[in-house]
């Protein structure tokens, strides 16, 4: 913004509904030229529509899947072709919904782009979103599909042992789509994405939309979107088989997985985490390699964890925590996940993350 758009907008800050000639008259400027400004700070997202609607804060922006969860959690030893007694959730999901949850839940300016039916699932995670604070403005409502469910069955030791998903309304969310939020992407403080997107719109969004991407890998199989635009990825969070498939090295430990994370961050990353389980984390970027592990655990529910990082982190970075606290949050943020039945950090544990961060060194 130059001094000139700053004029301006103190201008327009406190009378919203003086006219151009009226600026232009105080500025001692000419008229045309004031509407040059104006039309640079609308392209600029810093003035929203022809109503002098301004960008109140700086937003994390949250792009990706949103959907309902049905998560079933079995009594004891799952029994293959049988019908096993235990406990069905229903809950909101989705890689991108739930890091926007927690988000929102750790207090950050949160806003969500994703697409929901119009039926009473979108209704339940639009409104649930709207609860806790998160701008729902940009959200696309389509009245042909469903909204996204997802259905998981844990295993006794609360793992996933299989899960069957129905997005296909994510593929709605094209680049003309996404184009058309193009000026508040770009406003936005930071961006976080996940891998459910078309593939041609993570494509579009990392290459012509000028943004810091977060990156969530969600799965093997929606990471290979990635390959061809690693370059132009702010952050990726990359689980231990997610780094395997797109470093083409085999993770067996730590020293294979910051062999791995080398190889992303030579493909152009500029920062990368690989999460690898109960061993902990390796974290690149151009000048720092490091390790962090965590003191072992019961998991109640490790659906949610890598989403709780992810948070985590990028709420770490939007509070400009040094990057030893932020990686030691996220972690915090993904304990703290684990020993929870829902898939997202619970209002009740906020308070016990900093307590959490003592179980990591």
């Amino acid at each position: 913004m130059t001094p000139r758009e700053s004029e301006i907008m103190e201008l327009i800050k406190k009378t919203p509904t003086i006219s151009q000639q009226e600026i232009a008259d105080i500025l001692n400027i000419k008229r045309s030229s004031v509407a040059v400004h104006i039309n640079n700070l609308s392209k600029q997202g810093y003035i929203l529509g022809r109503r002098y609607i301004f960008r109140e804060s700086p937003l994390i922006t949250v792009i990706g899947g949103a959907n309902v969860d049905v998560i079933g959690y079995p009594d004891s030893t799952i029994i293959k072709k049988d019908s096993n007694p235990g406990t069905i959730v229903k809950s909101g999901g989705g890689v991108g919904r739930n890091i926007c949850e927690n988000l929102a839940k750790l207090s950050a300016p949160v806003s969500f782009i994703g697409a929901f039916g119009e039926d009473s699932n979108g209704d339940m995670l639009i409104n649930g979103l709207k609860e806790i604070g998160v701008n729902t403005d940009d959200v696309f409502i389509f009245q042909d599909t469903p909204t996204s469910t997802y259905l998981a069955i844990l295993n006794e030791d609360r793992d996933m042992e299989f899960a069957i998903n129905d997005m296909s309304i994510v593929e709605k969310l094209t680049p003309d789509m996404l184009f058309k939020k193009k000026k508040k992407i770009e406003n936005a403080n930071c961006v976080v994405m996940d891998t459910n997107l078309p593939e041609s719109t993570i494509k579009y969004l990392l290459k012509d939309v000028k943004q810091k991407f977060y990156i969530d890998c969600v799965s093997v199989k929606k990471a290979e979107k990635l390959v061809e635009c690693l370059d132009k990825i702010y952050f990726l969070k990359a689980n231990k088989y997610e780094a395997q498939f797109l470093s083409g090295i085999e993770i067996n430990s730590v020293e294979d997985a910051q062999i791995a994370s080398e190889i992303l961050f030579e493909k152009g990353i500029k920062s990368v985490v690989i999460t690898i389980g109960e061993l902990g984390l390796v974290y690149k970027d151009r000048n720092n390699s490091l390790y962090i592990k965590s003191k072992p655990m019961k998991i109640e529910n490790a659906s949610g964890a890598g989403d709780a990082f992810m948070a985590g982190y990028v709420y770490g970075d939007y509070t400009k925590m040094d990057l030893i606290s932020k990686l030691k949050y996220a972690t915090a943020c993904s304990r703290v996940a684990l020993k929870s039945k829902s898939t997202t950090i619970e209002t009740v544990a906020i308070g016990s993350i900093e307590e959490e961060m003592e179980n990591v060194e």
